[in-house]
C-alpha cells in the first residue's frame, strides 16, 4: 500500500435535489469541513491530513435518501458531520443539506466510489 492509498481524505457530499446556488454550496460546504474538523481534533488522522496538504473533495448525491446511505454506513475510525441548515436563506430550518467526511482515503473512496463530483 503506498503513501497515497492511505493519505486521509476530506469528502464534502452536497444534495443535488436542493438545486442550492454556488455560493450556499460554498457556505454549506464549510460548515461541514469546519465541523468534522472539530469531531476529529486531537485526533493522528486530523494531523496527519494537515500534514498531507488537507486533501478534499466535492461530491454530489442526488437526495437525502442517497446521503443518508453514505452516512449510514460511515466505518470506524472515520469521522462524519451533517450540515442542518438553519433556514435563513434558500432552504426551510432543518434541511440537511451536506455530509462531511473525513477518513483514511482507501475508506472514503470505498464509501465514495460511485458518487461523482460536484
Amino acid at each position: 500500500m503506498s503513501t497515497m492509498d492511505d493519505a486521509p481524505t476530506m469528502a464534502l457530499l452536497v444534495r443535488h435535489d436542493l438545486n442550492l446556488s454556488v455560493g450556499k454550496v460554498a457556505a454549506q460546504c464549510a460548515h461541514a469541513a469546519v465541523d468534522v474538523v472539530a469531531n476529529a481534533r486531537r485526533t493522528r488522522l486530523l494531523e496527519r491530513w494537515r500534514a498531507g496538504g488537507g486533501r478534499k473533495i466535492v461530491l454530489s448525491v442526488d437526495d437525502l435518501e442517497a446521503l443518508n446511505e453514505v452516512a449510514d454506513s460511515v466505518p470506524r475510525g472515520c469521522f462524519s458531520h451533517i450540515v442542518v441548515d438553519a433556514g435563513h436563506t434558500e432552504v426551510p430550518a432543518g434541511t440537511i443539506t451536506v455530509l462531511g467526511l473525513l477518513g483514511p482515503r482507501r475508506a472514503i473512496d470505498a464509501l465514495t466510489g460511485h458518487l461523482t463530483t460536484l
